[in-house]
């Protein structure tokens, strides 16, 4: 009965650590780092990051010697930058409920890694940071039933439809000119061959 307790236990452990490692969570691609006393957690708000998907920078900001969230960020500034591109963002609390929990919103429209920038002071603590967060990725892997395409698929194939309207539009204006010029040589037909009649 002993052995039958433990070996229930051992079980029910590892399952509880196999769905910690599997099930996605808000924290688990979630980077701390530290400005003095305080630290900070910084990663996305809506996990996994998918391209062209509304989401925002997730940040958490902790006074480490009492513990406690800190609220009013006001002399904070945040930043993303992605492929040599810099983008300032307008952060927000994230509630009530979420003391010291706050929020930059943006669409990423690229694929890949983006950088987040933090200047200015917590309080009377200066802060200069910068920290990568996850990858971004296309959401064809998690769609269903039907695969939607990328921002990048619709533009390539805006680019198409507009090349073939233009190639359309010209050989309907070229069919346009043949016709007139076919009418206008009839009619010139026709009227010289009523001159050639009078002439007889």
């Amino acid at each position: 009965m002993y052995r039958l307790s433990r070996t229930l236990v051992a079980a029910a452990v590892l399952a509880a650590l196999t769905l910690a490692l599997v099930l996605p969570g808000q924290a688990l691609a979630h980077t701390k780092v530290t400005a003095g006393k305080y630290e900070l957690e910084i990663g996305w708000v809506n996990e996994p990051p998918l391209l062209g998907q509304p989401n925002a920078v997730f940040l958490n900001v902790t006074d480490t010697e009492t513990n406690k969230p800190v609220e009013g960020l006001n002399a904070l500034q945040i930043a993303v930058t992605t492929g040599g591109q810099t983008r300032n963002l307008q952060l927000r609390a994230l509630g009530e409920d979420a003391p010291g929990q706050y929020a930059a919103d943006f669409i990423p429209t690229v694929r890949g890694t983006y950088t987040v920038k933090l200047m200015g002071k917590i309080e009377d603590q200066d802060v200069n940071i910068s920290q990568d967060i996850e990858e971004v990725k296309e959401a064809e892997s998690l769609q269903f039933p039907i695969t939607l395409p990328s921002p990048a698929q619709m533009s390539q194939q805006l680019i198409n439809l507009q090349a073939e309207n233009q190639a359309l539009r010209a050989s309907i204006t070229l069919s346009q000119g043949l016709a007139v010029a076919g009418m206008v040589l009839g009619l010139a037909g026709l009227i010289a061959g009523v001159v050639s009649l009078r002439r007889r």
